[in-house]
């Protein structure tokens, strides 16, 4: 665990605490919120920790709690110094919670967009910077998960890492290390990724297809399953005109689009 908290506490790549971000919710200016958030970060900072898992809703809305805290007290000049100063460590203290928390999510993203022309140290850096990034960017009030936001912003930033790289050493090629020249072919990450999230739309049916719909998108685009099927041929089967199942199938294809133009990970 020693080297990920360096990697964590690197001053290079860590992301500004000199004034925590927040998004505006009434919920913060609660005298409950403050009592709650006060209550986790010092139970967080002590040695026995917290009996129970906190929810990451209320993790985030105390995160969010200290930063409005800290703002609202650094405008009250030198008596708000000492009050900033015990929000920010506060913010600081629960932000580290859900990071190490949600460190799973980074060698997962690794695994799956890391590109193979970096080593583990880099795609460790790369990918720990961008879930920091996520935990002091998040909104918890949007009604997205936070997993969901920092796989793509995780996944987002190993992609564009990797084609640094890509251009880095188009532009300066090495001709003698052993490393590059035997490249390994990489994948295209960012057609993975719509794979990925159009596996996860039709497995949920987050599209709305109909159950024919479904059907004929299956005999259309069956994949590894068997042979594609006509129109014609769907239409027999399923009891409709050639022209019926080439407008229910469009309607289904529409419905997939603005299911992955909506998609949070996507955006």
């Amino acid at each position: 665990m020693a080297p990920l908290q360096l990697q964590m506490a690197s001053p290079t790549r860590a992301a500004s605490t000199s004034q925590p971000w927040y998004a505006p919710h009434r919920e913060l200016r609660t005298a409950a919120a403050a009592r709650t958030a006060r209550m986790l970060a010092e139970t967080l900072a002590s040695s026995g920790g917290l009996e129970a898992d906190p929810a990451e809703h209320e993790l985030f809305v105390a995160l969010h709690t200290c930063a409005f805290r800290a703002a609202r007290a650094g405008r009250k000049g030198r008596d708000g110094v000492t009050q900033k100063r015990l929000w920010s460590e506060r913010w600081e203290t629960i932000r580290s919670a859900i990071v190490e928390r949600n460190i799973g999510l980074v060698y997962s993203m690794i695994g799956r967009f890391g590109s193979r022309q970096l080593d583990e140290d880099d795609l460790l850096s790369e990918a720990m910077y961008a879930l920091t990034r996520a935990v002091d960017r998040f909104n918890p009030w949007r009604g997205f998960k936070f997993s969901t936001y920092a796989c793509n912003v995780i996944a987002r930033a190993l992609m564009r890492r990797g084609k640094q790289e890509n251009h880095y050493r188009r532009l300066f090629p090495v001709q003698h290390d052993m490393n590059f020249e035997r490249p390994s072919p990489s994948p295209d990450t960012t057609t993975e990724l719509y794979r990925e999230r159009l596996r996860h739309i039709l497995d949920n049916n987050i599209g709305e297809l109909s159950g024919l719909e479904t059907k004929i998108l299956s005999h259309r685009f069956p994949g590894t399953r068997g042979p594609r099927m006509t129109f014609q041929e769907i239409g027999e089967v399923v009891g409709l005109s050639k022209e019926r199942v080439r407008q229910l199938q469009n309607g289904a294809l529409n419905k997939l689009r603005d299911a992955l133009e909506t998609d949070p990970v996507l955006k």
